[in-house]
């Protein structure tokens, strides 16, 4: 298998403000980098390397010495992209099987199809009760769309970061 770097980069928001998940505290500074490996695309034989940057939170008080913020396209803990995600949740919707889609779509096993769409179900349930709750009752959406509006109301390390504790209620105990 073929390891490249991303062809979905984009630009980084220079001007998002990187608050520490810890303690909140807006006073960072970018601490280094680290590759991520391992994301799959439509119709290649390849594995993508991304490289996510660490961050140092300067407050003495703070629990956590350094984190994360994952690049825009970057799904925490799914090995794939945001728009390869979208293209599979539209192909799942289209009637396609995971079978057809592991081998003659994203070259992948088809276990790694059905957590994603074990996944997409619980993100799509997820997205649409925050985007009832957020915008007072209105009619729901297709996912790309809820997750838009979701985004421009929070910011995205504000919807990533509640995502995270929705999914993993049990570390923020």
């Amino acid at each position: 298998m073929k390891i490249t770097n991303c062809p979905l980069k984009s630009a980084h928001n220079l001007h998002e403000i990187i608050v520490c998940p810890g303690c909140r505290s807006p006073d960072c500074r970018r601490h280094g980098f680290y590759p991520r490996k391992g994301f799959h695309t439509q119709m290649s034989g390849t594995w993508i390397i991304e490289l996510v940057p660490r961050y140092r939170c300067l407050n003495p008080e703070c629990p956590r010495c350094t984190f994360s913020v994952l690049p825009p396209l970057v799904m925490r803990y799914w090995r794939f992209f945001w728009p390869c995600l979208l293209a599979l949740y539209q192909n799942l919707a289209a009637g396609s099987t995971p079978y057809h889609l592991a081998h003659h779509v994203w070259h992948v096993g088809r276990e790694a199809i059905l957590r994603a769409a074990a996944l997409l179900r619980r993100l799509c349930l997820w997205v649409g009760n925050l985007y009832r709750e957020l915008t007072d009752g209105r009619p729901l959406r297709d996912l790309a769309a809820m997750v838009k509006v979701l985004t421009a109301k929070l910011g995205r390390l504000e919807l990533v970061e509640r995502w995270r504790r929705h999914r993993y209620p049990r570390r923020f105990r």
